[in-house]
This record gives structure tokens, C-alpha cells and sequence, in this order.
């Protein structure tokens, strides 16, 4: 969608301020938080301002998480392509599994060992 037109609204310096800050809240410029209250508004099937919160409720992931999170993938990448070649299953892959599960599990506070 390319944004070709220009909309000049007249607001007072309290009300800009109120945009800026909700703008701000949320993490986006004020014209995007701008733009989708008016198409929610033109369009009630449309739901962008719902959109803008829920994306800025997302916390961005902690580092580790999303090292510990690589590793798991690469391992169980791994594990998929030994099952589908019809190969056995090495076991310090099992192991490699299992090590990162637990140290995801542990690092989202999960006690529990498996």
C-alpha cells in the first residue's frame, strides 16, 4: 500500500501531546497511531489500534532466550533430518536435546527435570 495523500488535521498543543504520548506508548511514530485509529474508525471490521497494543504487549525476548532457542531449533533440525533418512537416532543428539530442553525449561523457571 503506498500512502500518497496527505491529510492536514487542525488539533490543539494538549491534544498533539495526548497523540504523541499514546504514539509513544505504544512504540510507533504518531501519524501510524494516527492512521489506524481512522481506518478502525472508517472500517469496523478492521481492528489496527487492537493490533498496535497486542504488538507492543509482545516484550522482546531476552538474549539468552533467544540463544537457547537457536540451539534447540539447529539440534532438532538435525534430529528431523537422521529420522527421515531412516537412520538411527545418535545419542548424544537425544542428549543435545535433552540438555537444551532442560536449560530452556530452567531458564523459564520450570523446576520440574525431565
Amino acid at each position: 500500500m503506498t500512502l500518497d495523500a496527505h491529510l492536514d488535521v487542525r488539533v490543539t498543543q494538549d491534544e498533539r501531546e495526548a497523540v504523541r504520548r499514546r504514539a509513544s506508548t505504544l512504540g510507533v511514530r504518531p501519524s501510524t497511531w494516527t492512521r489506524a485509529i481512522l481506518r478502525d474508525a472508517l472500517d469496523e471490521r478492521r481492528h489496527e489500534v487492537e493490533a498496535l497494543a497486542a504488538q507492543a504487549a509482545v516484550p522482546e525476548p531476552a538474549p539468552e532466550l533467544t540463544r537457547l532457542t537457536e540451539q534447540l531449533r539447529r539440534v532438532g533440525v538435525n534430529l528431523n533430518q537422521t529420522r527421515r533418512a531412516g537412520d538411527a537416532v545418535d545419542s548424544s543428539l537425544l542428549h543435545d536435546v535433552l540438555a537444551a530442553v532442560t536449560e530452556i525449561r530452567a531458564y523459564l523457571g520450570d523446576g520440574v527435570s525431565l
